[in-house]
């Protein structure tokens, strides 16, 4: 009988645990809502080509300034908040006109990026105020 009730008592401490740790890790990651449209990581790959390829490369490869796509990418922005991902593109680049690319392009050029390195697109656009707490995964 003891035996049965130390089983039960460790379901019973050990199902809502799970449950909660499960909650609390899908707070700063999206859902199956992803992180971004497909259509604003469209619109991005253009919004690049015009502000940013010229030194990141056509294809995020790097250049004159540093790749955006893979290993760099992740070594530079993983595990951190999105906010840091915006302060680049949004207020430091073009290195010829800061702050000049526009927020809504600004926006699309994250879902690009983000897109071309793996992170998963759903059907929430991605937004330059209330998703900007959300910490990038680690990889």
């Amino acid at each position: 009988m003891k035996k049965t009730s130390r089983v039960l008592q460790s379901l019973m401490l050990g199902v809502p645990f799970l449950f909660a740790c499960r909650f609390a890790l899908t707070q700063n990651a999206p859902g199956s809502a992803g992180w971004y449209t497909a259509t604003q990581a469209a619109n991005g790959a253009k919004a690049y080509q015009n502000a940013c390829s010229s030194c990141h490369g056509a294809k995020l490869q790097g250049g004159m300034a540093p790749a955006l796509v893979g290993k760099q990418f992740w070594l530079t922005y993983g595990g951190k908040k999105v906010s840091t991902l915006w302060s680049e593109v949004h207020t430091k680049m073009p290195m010829s006109a800061p702050g000049s690319v526009s927020a809504k392009n600004s926006t699309n050029i994250m879902a690009f990026l983000l897109q071309k390195n793996g992170v998963p697109a759903g059907t929430t656009p991605l937004d330059d105020t209330v998703d900007l707490s959300k910490v990038l995964p680690s990889r």
